[in-house]
């Protein structure tokens, strides 16, 4: 998708109405890996026609094709929960490592993807790239999924402690999460000054309201961060 390097953005397709899922023990691998995760969010300007939209997630779809995603799904968020930021599309992708990121990166298709059909529509960019050393369960997130990816902006001259507090408020997983991951930015460009991140993968709708009915985090974290980004997007039905 879009790093430090030149952006390229992932196929944008409208979801369908999610439904409640579960890994199911098949599909779940036991043993802890390394992943890194790959987010990118965007503002299509607001009178672009929507066959220019449809081209730019058709063609950041396409990034998958490239042999270092292991991962990648892209399209339309359901909501943005910020006081001064909105994006209209998400693309979520996956990788072994930092250098396969950038491999995909420097990719000539994704260079002329994002280029071609994404630079042109969109009024605003955000990427934040992390990685996850305790990863479990498939690295696809499987249709009708719910991602919620959220991101925090610490405040200044924050101690080790006190960001480590902060991280770990958002690492808590509660039963309605089926995958959660945690990391500290890794991009040098277009963070928004945002520097930790998570991706919870949900089974539906439900899921989501049954953590927010929980505790959606808010209290371990209000005190250390200056901004905090919630943006929640529907995987597409195949």
């Amino acid at each position: 998708m879009i790093c430090a390097k030149p952006i390229v953005a992932h196929p944008i397709s409208s979801p369908s109405p999610p439904s409640r899922r579960r890994f199911s023990p098949a599909s779940v691998k036991m043993s802890a890996r390394q992943i890194v995760e790959h987010v990118v969010l965007v503002r299509v300007k607001p009178d672009t026609e929507h066959s220019k939209v449809k081209d730019m997630v058709n063609n950041l779809s396409g990034l998958a094709s490239i042999p270092q995603v292991r991962h990648l799904t892209t399209g339309p968020v359901l909501r943005t929960e910020s006081p001064s930021l909105a994006f209209t599309h998400l693309l979520h992708a996956r990788y072994d490592s930092a250098s396969d990121l950038d491999e995909y990166n420097a990719s000539p298709l994704h260079l002329s993807a994002v280029r071609t059909f994404l630079l042109p529509i969109i009024d605003d960019i955000m990427v934040v790239d992390w990685i996850s050393d305790d990863f479990h369960g498939s690295v696809e997130v499987a249709p009708g999924s719910i991602i919620r990816a959220r991101f925090l902006k610490l405040k200044e001259n924050l101690g080790e402690k006190e960001k480590n507090e902060a991280v770990n408020a958002i690492k808590r997983k509660f039963s309605s999460i089926d995958q959660l991951t945690v990391g500290e930015n890794i991009s040098q460009a277009r963070t928004k000054g945002f520097s930790i991140a998570s991706i919870g993968v949900f089974g539906g709708l439900d899921a989501v309201k049954e953590l927010e009915a929980q505790n959606d985090q808010k209290a371990g974290v209000k005190d250390f961060v200056d901004d905090v980004l919630v943006v929640d997007y529907a995987v597409p039905a195949n």
